[in-house]
């Protein structure tokens, strides 16, 4: 029997508490590595591709729903996550596109010239 684990309703979700989530780098790679894959992922698979312990891995993920930006759905010891697509585009439309969308390479954008500063 599966159940779906305690997050934030909708209206509760916090632009600060997303933002503080979404700062962390071992955050950002799992919720990377959900949007890549669509629907419901198995947690160890979207964390074999951080170097953390389980543990740690753990309390990320319950970072991560905490903060309204995953679901968990619990199913004996097993855990599943998906994102909250659209509860996030409801609540801060775009967001998400502009965090995980993956951007230019480092050192791609040239700096603007000095005369274009003056």
């Amino acid at each position: 029997m599966s159940r779906q684990l305690p997050q934030p309703s909708r209206d509760s979700i916090d632009l600060v508490t997303v933002l503080a989530a979404l700062a962390d780098p071992v955050r950002l790679t799992l919720l990377r590595g959900m949007y890549a894959s669509s629907g419901l992922v198995d947690c160890a698979t979207v964390a074999s591709g951080v170097d953390v312990s389980p543990p740690t891995v753990s309390h990320h993920y319950r970072v991560l729903r905490e903060a309204g930006l995953t679901t968990t759905v619990a199913e004996g010891r097993r855990r599943s996550v998906t994102i909250r697509h659209d509860d996030l585009e409801a609540r801060f439309p775009g967001l998400l596109a502009a965090v995980l969308t993956p951007t230019a390479a480092p050192g791609a954008l040239a700096a603007p010239s000095r005369a274009a500063v003056l």
